[in-house]
């Protein structure tokens, strides 16, 4: 009798613990269509210093449960990509994760705050060797009555539309070994010119490659300002023939030794730290209010339900602080993680 009650208590305390973890269900679209760049199949890399992605409360009863990978990272985004592509291509596609945190905050008229901290890398393998394809860092914020459900649900979705981006992008040149990966972004930033260098070189730069590697387009070019005081365009006369280059089409812009960075909002002073590149603003300034939930991060348009960058509210955040917002090198991209 003893041993049999010893079972049934065991098997109560094994259903227990099964209750107390919130798997996540790998669902979603991660099909290759890029044909230029097709691979074998994904590989995880899992340089997350905190394994663990959060405890919340979940349902009615706000039970607190952990949430998990279904098996392990490696096997599960693996299994993902194998489903839904061909493996017929030359090369590996790594996925590095270095970030994936939940948490919930304040309720308020019965919707809760929730937070994820976001962030990963990949890269191109061929033979031992990395080339860098795309990263990201940055904050979701998410306001719902069952917000843990529903971050837990979009983990897949973000991580879709982040792989899916990553096929796209033309991997770089300069390759490096597995070892340089775990100190990939301060290795590579310490090559940039504008790191290298106090002074920047006036001139107009149209994307981030140019502005880092301090090289802006050829010629004199001047500012035309409207009566708002605001930047229009650069013109170069050359030979009795104007070239035109819309403040639209700019990344940024060197005046006398000071940088400005093309954003939603106009442009801001581009100042420089310890850390890095950065401006002073918010994400009410730096993108637009839409319907659908706006990924600036991605440069898409994307359909995580009930889901925003965090404070992306234009209005709203217009109104709140500004803080350092850092200007990726490798991306050319806003950096909003909170490290």
């Amino acid at each position: 009798m003893k041993k049999i009650l010893q079972v049934i208590f065991s098997f109560i305390a094994i259903i227990s613990i099964a209750q107390t973890k919130e798997a996540i269900k790998f669902r979603g679209n991660v099909t290759n269509y890029n044909q230029d760049n097709t691979y074998k199949y994904l590989t995880v890399i899992d340089q997350r210093e905190d394994k663990q992605i959060g405890t919340l409360p979940f349902g009615d009863k706000k039970e607190m449960r952990e949430v998990v990978f279904p098996t392990t990272p490696a096997n599960d985004f693996g299994n993902w990509y194998t489903k839904a592509n061909y493996q017929g291509g030359n090369y590996e596609f790594v996925l590095i994760l270095k970030r994936l945190k939940l948490s919930v905050g304040e309720t308020v008229d019965k919707k809760t705050d929730g937070k994820m901290d976001f962030s990963a890398q990949t890269f191109l393998k061929d033979g031992d060797k990395y080339h860098f394809l795309y990263k990201k860092d940055t904050v979701f914020a998410f306001n719902n009555k069952e917000v843990s459900e529903l971050m837990v649900k979009n983990i897949p979705t973000i991580y879709s539309i982040f792989i899916r981006k990553s096929y796209d992008i033309k991997p770089t040149e300069k390759a490096v070994s597995f070892d340089d990966l775990k100190d990939y972004e301060t290795l590579t930033k310490n090559n940039y010119e504008a790191f290298k260098n106090d002074n920047l070189k006036d001139g107009i730069y149209l994307d981030h490659h140019s502005f880092f590697n301090q090289t802006p387009e050829q010629g004199n070019y001047t500012l035309e300002i409207n009566n708002k005081g605001d930047v229009t365009r650069a013109v170069k006369e050359e030979n009795g023939k104007k070239d035109k280059i819309s403040a639209n089409k700019m990344y940024a812009y060197v005046d006398k030794g000071k940088a400005y960075k093309k954003t939603f909002s106009g442009f801001f002073e581009i100042q420089k730290d310890a850390k890095g590149y950065f401006i002073l603003a918010n994400r009410g300034y730096l993108f637009p209010v839409q319907s659908n939930s706006t990924f600036g991060m991605f440069g898409l348009i994307g359909g995580v339900a009930g889901a925003i960058e965090q404070g992306a509210r234009q209005n709203k955040m217009k109104k709140d602080g500004v803080e350092n917002i850092y200007l990726d090198p490798l991306t050319g991209e806003y950096d909003f993680s909170e490290e």
